[in-house]
């Protein structure tokens, strides 16, 4: 062949080549197409592809035709491949023609084995694959004859082809993980579809046995048969009853069953003295009872019920309790073998069961009362007669008096001590008659103060005479609006049927003081910040109502103003408590108390022990041991918890040397979660280095967990954070993926090594079908994006099969291992050694 053909034939191959980047759609063509163009100007029988993740330190052969050797297609450990002129192209990045001086001389030269994959033919070139500066892996040819030998020309041709794989690789990926993303979209969307219908059926069932519940005037043989209607629309609930509970005599009777199997006439539904059914399990134990026909057997045959009947394949029963009494309880029970009934089946039936146990006892009370009203009546009456003409007379002077001494002088309005007294007489209502409601209002104007400096205390007192104006036009003619001084007002709204009435007026009155009022000629805009308390039965004075009232009203003012907040009965002490944990926190930074607990990260295929994640933990010389919810959430609030975070890294990399040193553990690494503003603060690598400096670990043994709020604040400076600890040797976790933002841009964008699956997506998968799509879409998406995936929260066997099966490289959890003190992970460490 002359000079020129073998010109025109390579120019010809570097067409098609730079073709084949661009149209080709699928890998493996590609690569064949790859090899078909490179074999047709050069002699490359022997030739492989092989992928290099740098991540996991693992290779992966892609393509391999060889005339003496075979390759399974499967990832291999970099270490296998360690002295071979493969790993030699890894590590230099540098393209490598190995003739038999130049492997002579790096053998001699230790840089590869005399010995190895690769070695045995005449010739060897290799050449790396480069995407963005890092080496991504090797396309090499191999000569076994004398006869067939390669030139710089041959490797100058390869260096090229290598650069039009990785754009195509590129490609490739990109489209892959845009389909992905998308096909993930698309099965996210149609399983809100189903998702939304059942939650507007339930709502609407639940809505229903709501309006049954407050009907007074509905019997109640009608309202059990209405309730079983409605529950049998969300549960299979042919076989029902609700069992009422007589504690004076110790008896249980069935005021309402319907059922396939038994009826009255065989004694199955007759009342009897409290046994050992398992309806009694119900009531004994006050807690729902959800049993298969195994459950059943296996409590009779320990002695606890009696024998089940055969027919009976799955049973539910939940107990009716109204205000800690124990009225009976409600049973579904199936005799198909197509319907069991779960967890879910139970909570619903518990939502039913509470407003079941309100109307019964609401019934009780409302008889009670008529008895007491009846006698009432007629005793009033009787009086009545005799003192009309007294009231009449004395009427006019005490309503005089009683205005005088009991409203405000600048609004009209009921001041202080009559609400005091109003609010009093609501609590005594209360304590006779627990069906009387009642709520309280505290309002208190957010810019009065600026109406007063700026116009003067005449346009503030004709502006407290339109606000009162405006409130009594919001409330019923029942209702009362009362001023307690300055700009301070309250409202007492009584026989409530619940909160959302409330909640309705509050949002009224916010809207109406956000609309300008006209004061001297003068637009003025003033808001308000409200604090809602609702009845209960602790309070037995209206001035601690208004103490509690008022500090919803402030937590309303801390929240932005223009608002209201309904008072909490945590809202008394948490300003104490949080200044006293606050001072506690301080003080055991300074004090070092701060230590990590550490929970084993497992390689999912074996359960082999590779690392762990550092939580930390309060051992308080003041407070006794305090639990993380307890002290982390203000800890942040006051940026406490970068010192914690800093604290506990070092004590974990401290007692990783330790392992070290004592049982030549070299391969663990740990884990820490940093609070999002680390990653704010340019230090963090420096912070991070000086730890390690401190401490003698080495970085690879070190990982940083971050959450996606720090990747959606500051992002560049995020990013050069990120960055910066990559060069380190630090690898980044991306923690509770799946529960935030969730972006491909992102992850794209900045370099993570790991995502960590939110526990909320893992506990119990095996039982959600739409939960095991999100986890399986998180690995597929890592896998393409060269990430590994950690499942969190693993407490069941077959969640962490379901995982493996998946492909999710690494896991932890209850069920691997709780989360353990240094010297109790060093003792179980040195068992297992």
């Amino acid at each position: 062949m002359s000079k020129y053909q073998k010109l025109q034939d390579r120019y010809t191959a570097l067409l098609q080549l730079n073709q084949l980047s661009i149209d080709c759609a699928d890998l493996n063509a590609l690569l064949e197409q790859v090899h078909h163009a490179i074999a047709g100007v050069m002699s490359a029988n022997n030739f492989y592809i092989v992928l290099y993740d740098q991540t996991f330190s693992t290779l992966e052969f892609v393509y391999h035709v060889d005339e003496k050797d075979e390759m399974e297609p499967r990832k291999y450990a970099l270490s296998e491949f360690e002295g071979t002129m493969t790993s030699y192209v890894i590590e230099t990045g540098k393209a490598l023609l190995a003739t038999p001086e130049v492997i002579t001389q790096l053998e001699q030269e230790h840089k590869i084995d005399p010995v190895g994959i690769g070695t045995a033919g005449v010739d060897w070139l290799g050449v790396p694959l480069i995407d963005d500066g890092f080496v991504i892996g090797v396309m090499a040819i191999q000569s076994y004859s004398a006869e067939t030998r390669y030139q710089e020309s041959e490797r100058d041709l390869l260096e090229f082809t290598a650069q039009h794989i990785v754009t195509a690789l590129t490609r490739l990926q990109d489209r892959g993980r845009l389909k992905d993303a998308v096909d993930a979209r698309t099965r996210e969307l149609m399983q809100q579809i189903r998702d939304r219908e059942k939650a507007e059926l339930l709502q609407e069932s639940l809505y229903r046995i709501s309006e049954l519940t407050n009907d007074p005037d509905l019997e109640i043989d009608t309202f059990y048969s209405l309730v079983h209607n409605i529950v049998g629309q969300l549960i299979n609930a042919e076989n029902f009853y609700i069992a009422k509970y007589d504690a004076k005599n110790d008896e249980l009777f069935f005021a309402y069953f319907l059922d396939q199997q038994f009826n009255n006439d065989d004694g199955y539904y007759k009342p009897r003295k409290l046994s050992n059914h398992f309806t009694e399990l119900v009531l004994r134990s006050g807690e729902t009872v959800l049993l298969d026909q195994q459950g059943m057997v296996d409590l009779h045959q320990k002695g606890i019920t009696i024998k089940p009947e055969t027919d009976v394949l799955s049973w539910l029963g939940v107990p009716l309790i109204h205000s800690g009494e124990l009225l009976g309880a409600m049973v579904i029970q199936s005799y198909q073998q197509s319907v069991f009934f779960t967890e879910q089946d139970a909570e619903l039936l518990r939502f039913v069961s509470r407003h079941v146990a309100s109307a019964m006892k609401r019934r009780e009370i409302a008889n009670d009362e008529r008895k007491t009203y009846e006698l009432l009546e007629h005793q009033v009456k009787l009086r009545t007669a005799a003192l009309e003409d007294e009231i009449k007379q004395r009427k006019v002077a005490e309503e005089k008096l009683k205005h005088a001494a009991s409203h405000d002088i600048l609004t009209g309005l009921p001041n202080r001590a009559v609400f005091i007294d109003l609010l009093n007489r609501a609590i005594a209502r209360n304590k006779r008659h627990p069906e009387f409601k009642f709520a309280v209002l505290f309002l208190d104007l957010d810019r009065f103060k600026v109406v007063n400096d700026n116009l003067g205390h005449h346009a503030g007192d004709n502006l407290l005479k339109e606000i009162s104006t405006a409130l009594i036009d919001v409330i019923r003619d029942k209702d009362t609006v009362a001023r307690l001084g300055g700009d301070e007002f309250v409202i007492l709204v009584e026989d409530i049927e619940g909160s959302e009435g409330i909640f309705e007026v509050a949002k009224r009155i916010t809207s109406l003081m956000s609309l300008p009022f006209m004061i001297e000629n003068q637009s003025v805009f003033i808001g308000t910040s409200i604090g809602v308390l609702f009845n209960n039965e602790r309070y037995d004075s209206a001035d601690s109502m208004l103490r509690d009232a008022d500090i919803a009203m402030y937590h309303a003012k801390d929240k932005g103003k223009g608002r209201f907040e309904v008072f909490d009965s945590s809202m008394h002490k948490e300003v104490q408590n949080a200044l006293s944990l606050e001072s506690d926190i301080r003080k055991a930074i300074d004090n070092q108390e701060f230590i990590p607990y550490f929970q084993p990260i497992v390689q999912i295929t074996d359960g082999k022990i590779i690392g762990f994640e550092a939580l930390a933990r309060w051992p308080s010389d003041k407070r006794g041991f305090v639990y993380p919810d307890d002290f982390i959430p203000l800890a942040e609030e006051t940026n406490l918890v970068m010192a914690i975070d800093l604290q506990i890294l070092e004590k974990s990399c401290q007692q990783l040397m330790l392992w070290q040193q004592r049982l030549g553990l070299d391969h663990l690494y740990v884990s820490c979660n940093l609070y999002c503003n680390h990653f704010f603060n340019l230090s963090l690598p420096q912070d991070i280095q000086s730890i390690i400096d401190k401490t003698g670990v080495q970085p690879h043994q070190v990982r940083v967990e971050l959450t996606e709020r720090a990747l959606l604040e500051n992002s560049d400076v995020v990013l050069d954070n990120m960055l910066a600890l990559k060069r380190m040797g630090v690898k980044i976790l991306l923690d509770d993926f799946g529960t935030g933002y969730s972006s491909l841009s992102y992850l794209h964008r900045f370099p993570m090594d790991v995502l960590k699956i939110d526990r909320s997506f893992i506990h119990k998968v095996h039982e959600r079908g739409n939960h095991q799509a999100i986890i399986k879409t998180i690995i597929d998406l890592a896998a393409n994006l060269n990430m590994a995936t950690v499942g969190e929260g693993i407490e069941h066997e077959a969640d962490a099969q379901l995982l493996k099966s998946m492909g999710c490289d690494y896991g932890q959890g209850y069920y691997y291992f709780k989360p353990l003190p240094g010297d109790e992970i060093e003792s179980f460490l040195l068992s297992k050694s």
